[in-house]
């Protein structure tokens, strides 16, 4: 399976706090509110998404998992895989 493209820096996605939502990690794979939705509720979006109540919260941890993105390696070597 690929790698979804990460659409966000490297800075961005450390600054991310543990748990957001679903917007957030939709931009983090370049993909829009609409989708994101569509893809969350069909369970094939990219990454782990827990349902809230009605909210949709996505990992820190969840979200490096899909994107390949080991906090253990250098960032040089990141994406060398």
């Amino acid at each position: 399976m690929t790698r979804p493209p990460i659409e966000m820096s490297m800075e961005e996605l450390l600054a991310l706090p543990v748990t957001f939502d679903l917007m957030r990690a939709g931009q983090a794979f370049g993909l829009g509110r609409t989708i994101s939705y569509e893809l969350a509720q069909a369970g094939n979006f990219p990454c782990t998404v827990r349902k809230l109540g009605e909210r949709y919260k996505v990992t820190k941890a969840d979200l490096f998992r899909a994107l390949g993105i080991d906090l253990e390696l250098p960032a040089e070597q990141q994406g060398a895989a």
